[in-house]
């Protein structure tokens, strides 16, 4: 931890980027592409007045890039997007905007069902226990288990894969049915844990004949299309989701070098790897699996995917939705763009062998509604703003005119984060231009984190962090500028035009990043709220702007 007492304070000269008019700045759209010239006068790139009377949402995301049922440090709140749950965190009004945290509004008379993933063969489905419920039945898949008087239920021995339906009565003491709530379990929705690497493409061959083959790799967030060469000739292939390319005319019993470089929507390369090709190294052995296993991907409210494993012997997959037949297909995908949030969506899938005999088969249900993991789980709502989706920046100035909250537990927080998190950029880097701890009121938390490479096997395995205290007026009596201005040399910050710290050298970014704003509660930083916190607690804040000197 750094001290603030080593920092010397100076006056920024802001007059150049006061003439310009904030209302001008255009939406811009990520990443941002145009050179830093420091010898350049700032130019208004990015703002939000707050002026239209709502959230704009093309400038902003209503949750964290990692998702919003993911809980970071310990946090006790969930970040739900406007009007989810029955509760809009996000006000407009007078030219402000209000990120509000209240309390979860519980329905005392309700289970709550939610789950618990400990493994591919362990759950646990846990739930609220309503007013006056002194036991609670337990069936899954319409078959009686057993009884218990707490608010949990373990299943030691399931099938990866396989959804379960459990059904919960809570009774009072009478054996009256007070309440009746159902969920689906399925341990392959389990959170894994993957090590860092050394960041690579993971390039591969796959060989189906002597004349045919495919080159696949592993696609980094940053990419935004790829050049392959071979031979001296090169194709650009665009798009993200490229991640393999089809040869089928391969020369056989030859060695044939290809190379892959994956670039950035600023046409920086990002990385790029080569490989050799011979298809005299034989086919490549194909993966099956034994069983079925149906995996799920949720995109929107209204848009999903399920896919399968290969079933060993099955050459098609008869697919059901809601018990309706959809199709008999050779693939093994199926996108949906009908989903309905809160409506379960059940789909079977059926492997067949090619004389149309069952191998297998397996159901998912899909819902992308969220309400029982935050109404469950986290005793507060609260929201988070980012710019993720509508502007990504390398370098300026970042400024928020705003006032914060006090109340112990309370975490305002105001920060950049690398738009490529755990993935194209390995260090990771993070710059908090402000965070508030409801209960020091007149301490400027900042901070500049990064990932570094201990032992030099290129993997990044440990943080740095760089980590400031300044003394300032309250920041809950009234409204302060706080601020970071971001160069290839340094970052420094500031409030009200006060330089409180700065970092420089090579450790600073070089990396796109964005924007975000949240009002937390709780957590590792601030600890728990008490019963002196009042609630809702409000993030009030008057405008966001982000300069660049542009040639």
């Amino acid at each position: 931890m750094m001290t603030f007492a080593r920092v010397v304070q100076k006056r920024w000269l802001m007059g150049a980027m006061v003439l310009i008019a904030a209302s001008t700045a255009p939406v811009a759209h990520a990443d941002t592409c145009e050179a830093y010239d420091a010898n350049a006068p700032y130019e208004l790139v990015f703002a939000d007045e707050f002026n239209e009377g709502e959230l704009d949402r093309v400038r902003w995301n209503t949750e964290m890039l990692w998702g919003p049922g993911v809980i970071i440090n310990n946090e006790m709140q969930y970040y739900v997007g406007e009007g989810q749950f029955g509760y809009n965190p996000f006000e407009v009004a007078d030219g402000v905007l209000s990120i509000k945290a209240d309390k979860t509004p519980f329905d005392r008379s309700r289970l709550y069902l939610t789950q618990s993933i400990y493994s591919a063969t362990a759950a646990e489905v846990l739930w609220r226990q309503p007013e006056g419920a002194v036991s609670y039945d337990v069936k899954r898949d319409g078959a009686f288990l057993g009884s218990v008087e707490g608010g949990a239920w373990f299943e030691p021995s399931l099938r990866d894969g396989i959804d379960y339906a459990y059904e919960i009565t809570a009774r009072d003491e009478n054996g009256t049915a007070l309440s009746t709530e159902q969920i689906t379990v399925n341990t392959s929705e389990r959170s894994v844990s993957v090590p860092r690497t050394p960041f690579s493409l993971e390039l591969d061959t796959v060989i189906y004949s002597d004349r045919s083959a495919e080159l696949v790799w592993r696609s980094p967030n940053r990419a935004a299309y790829y050049v392959v060469t071979h031979n001296g000739e090169s194709r650009r292939l665009n798009g993200r989701t490229f991640d393999s390319l089809y040869l089928d005319d391969v020369a056989p019993n030859t060695d044939l070098t290809y190379t892959i470089a994956a670039y950035d929507l600023c046409d920086e390369r990002i990385i790029e790897d080569t490989i050799v090709l011979n298809t005299a190294d034989g086919q490549t052995p194909s993966t099956v699996a034994e069983r079925l296993v149906i995996n799920a991907v949720i995109y929107s409210e209204s848009t999903a995917e399920i896919s399968w494993s290969a079933v060993q012997g099955a050459t098609q997959y008869t697919l059901f939705d809601n018990g309706e037949l959809i199709a008999t297909i050779t693939g093994r995908s199926q996108f949906v763009n009908d989903m309905v949030p809160g409506v379960d969506r059940k789909f079977l899938v059926v492997a067949e062998d090619s004389d149309g005999i069952e191998l297998d088969s397996t159901t998912r249900t899909l819902n992308t509604a969220d309400a029982s993991f935050a109404l469950n789980r986290q005793p507060f709502v609260s929201g988070v703003l980012t710019s993720y989706d509508s502007f990504r920046f390398k370098y300026g100035r970042v400024e928020m005119r705003a006032r914060m909250p006090a109340g112990k537990g309370l975490w305002s927080a105001f920060w950049l984060l690398n738009a490529y998190y755990h993935d194209a950029e390995p260090e990771d880097p993070e710059i908090d231009i402000i965070e508030a701890i409801g209960d020091q009121t007149t301490t400027a938390n900042q901070a500049y984190h990064t990932r570094a490479d201990t032992n030099g096997d290129g993997v990044t395995d440990s943080s740095v962090s760089d980590e400031y205290r300044a003394t300032i007026v309250d920041f809950s009596s009234g409204f302060h500028r706080y601020a970071v201005e971001w160069t290839p040399e340094s970052i420094v910050w500031s409030v009200d035009d006060v330089v409180t710290a700065e970092v420089r050298g090579e450790r600073v970014s070089q990396e796109q990043m964005y924007i975000i704003l949240n009002l937390a509660v709780g957590g590792s930083f601030p600890g728990p709220p008490d019963e002196s916190t009042q609630f809702p607690a409000s993030f009030d804040i008057d405008y966001v702007r982000v300069y660049q000197k542009r040639p």
